[in-house]
């Protein structure tokens, strides 16, 4: 072979190497997701939602945290309930947050598939029956976030520039499994704060939905009678942002679907945005009583990644429409101020 045949031949190799060879590239361009979740809206818990118990019906579309945890408190004229629901993504449960930044942000149909598959969040509830003295009712549910503009990793360059601060301040760069860089000697507050301000100026449509299922507990669990009036509810979801302090919001519900008694609820909503609180209005037409039904809430935010909620709704009831006030506590996984 000649010379430039030989050079020719070396640096295809070469290029070849590059391309399938672990090298350092590929390795610096792993990211663990969830360094940059932001704390931005807390959608409900989709094991509250098939238990009927959200503080109200037009559900948030937003993309769901990683780990979240729910005390409720729910009161009508005849009852009040305590209850608790875990929200966790399999995808962060096991340790599925390192990605390649590349292939996260792809558009091809498997990196599609990817990013709903990192929003995916199950869901587990308890709650005493409202109309059975002594028994309880569970609700177990699943929800995802399709369509998702307010991704900070997607749609903004927060990784870099986390990075160059970090590289900028003599900081190593952090390790695959760190989930928080924000206690590495940096301030990265206001890299955060900015990705926030880009990703509601970007407004467009957050669509979220998912399916959930609710029985009655009674005695033994493990016999064939354990679990009784089963009900299964499926929801889909839209949250718009209209400007740096208003969201619309909208959402339509199927309630036990796969029985006789099954009912359409659907309903709007406006959200204002605060720095302390946001505040929310709806009004839903519900067929369980063919009646519309207003609800207001409002979302306190308190320090260290947890908000409570208070809302008053009105609710189908045996005779007339039941006021129900609720207030839930969550705790959840995000980067908080």
């Amino acid at each position: 072979m000649s010379a430039p045949g030989l050079r020719r031949g070396l640096a295809l190799l070469t290029g070849l190497g590059m391309l399938l060879g672990p090298g350092p590239g590929l390795a610096q361009d792993n990211i663990n997701l969830y360094r940059f979740v932001l704390d931005v809206d807390v959608p409900e818990s989709a094991a509250l939602v098939a238990l009927d118990e959200t503080p109200t019906h037009v559900l948030l579309g937003a993309a769901p945290k990683p780990l979240m945890a729910t005390l409720v408190a729910s009161r009508t004229s005849e009852t009040l309930r305590p209850g608790l629901a875990l929200d966790v993504a399999p995808y962060f449960l096991f340790g599925g947050g390192v990605r390649s930044l590349s292939r996260y942000r792809s558009n091809s149909v498997a990196g599609r598939l990817m990013r709903v598959l990192t929003k995916t969040t199950l869901s587990a509830a308890v709650i005493p029956d409202a109309t059975v003295a002594d028994a309880w009712r569970v609700g177990f549910g699943l929800r995802t976030t399709v369509h998702d503009p307010h991704d900070p990793v997607l749609n903004s360059p927060l990784p870099e520039k986390v990075a160059d601060a970090l590289a900028n301040h003599g900081v190593s760069p952090p390790g695959d499994a760190e989930e928080d860089v924000s206690e590495r000697g940096v301030d990265l507050s206001t890299l955060f704060a900015e990705a926030l301000r880009t990703m509601r100026a970007r407004g467009d449509i957050q669509i979220s939905g998912g399916w959930g299922v609710s029985a009655r507990v009674e005695g033994d669990v493990l016999s064939a009678d354990g679990l009784t009036d089963t009900r299964h509810t499926f929801w889909v979801t839209g949250q718009s942002a209209l400007g740096p302090r208003f969201d619309a919001l909208a959402t339509v519900q199927g309630l036990d679907v796969w029985n006789s008694e099954r009912a359409l609820r659907a309903g709007a909503g406006v959200q204002r945005k605060t720095t302390l609180a946001d505040f929310r209005a709806e009004l839903v037409f519900d067929t369980t009583d063919d009646r519309l039904h207003p609800a207001v809430a409002i979302d306190l935010k308190l320090p260290g990644c947890t908000s409570v909620i208070a809302a008053l709704a009105t609710v189908p009831g045996p005779d007339t429409r039941l006021l129900r006030a609720q207030v839930q506590l969550r705790g959840y996984f995000a980067q908080c101020p």
